[in-house]
């Protein structure tokens, strides 16, 4: 049962649902804007409403993962867990995707509700907070991949649980790595603000491949 619930998630995970919204409106995401196949990018290529539905769309994925799992194994919390881990990592490492996939941010959120529902609602009010006084949704993302960890802990989640939303945390804030460049070149675009997609997509690559040649 450990195995199908693990495939399940991984699978329901991998599910490009950002790529699937684009084809459907003749856009191939992973082509304009930072190539990400991830809500923020949907939402700046296909504007907000399309955005909002990928949003939807991969915050139910993670919950229903952890659903899933839950059903399949009801008495097993590290299971659950694990099965928590494995949907985000199944969306940012999708094998739809040859490997690739979206940061992981909104499927994180919905398996944090699966699993720790309070400490997901809690750090959700904490993104929306920052992104309205900010007005850049890496930023928030940013921070609550930042809190989620230290919000398990001190709410005294059990140590897998704590483990996996530390995981999934660094694997999201090592996603913001090109972010985080541009913000602090002062070029990472904020809502409403339109950037030219290739020159987006040019500078990610960029600094892609400057993190990679540095020794």
């Amino acid at each position: 049962m450990l195995f199908l619930a693990l495939f399940l998630s991984y699978f329901c995970g991998a599910v490009p649902f950002g790529v699937l919204v684009g084809r459907a409106r003749g856009v191939d995401v992973q082509r304009v804007g930072s190539g990400n196949t991830g809500a923020t990018n949907v939402w700046r290529a296909l504007g907000p409403k399309m955005g909002a539905l990928v949003f939807a769309l991969d915050v139910f994925k993670g919950f229903a993962a952890t659903e899933f799992a839950r059903r399949l194994l009801p008495k097993d919390a590290n299971a659950l867990a694990l099965c928590a881990l494995v949907v985000v990592l199944g969306h940012t490492f999708s094998i739809f995707l040859r490997g690739k996939g979206g940061k992981g941010i909104a499927t994180a959120f919905g398996a944090m509700l699966g699993l720790i529902p309070l400490v997901a609602l809690g750090c959700f009010a904490l993104w929306g907070l920052v992104l309205l006084l900010s007005r850049t949704i890496s930023v928030a993302s940013i921070a609550a991949c930042i809190a989620a960890p230290l919000a398990a802990l001190l709410t005294h989640q059990t140590l897998p649980t704590v483990g996996v939303v530390t995981l999934f945390c660094l694997v999201g804030l090592a996603k913001h790595i090109p972010n985080m460049k541009r913000l602090k070149a002062r070029t990472e675009p904020k809502i409403g603000q339109k950037k030219a997609a290739s020159s987006t997509r040019s500078e990610e690559q960029n600094l892609t491949n400057s993190a990679v040649t540095k020794p």
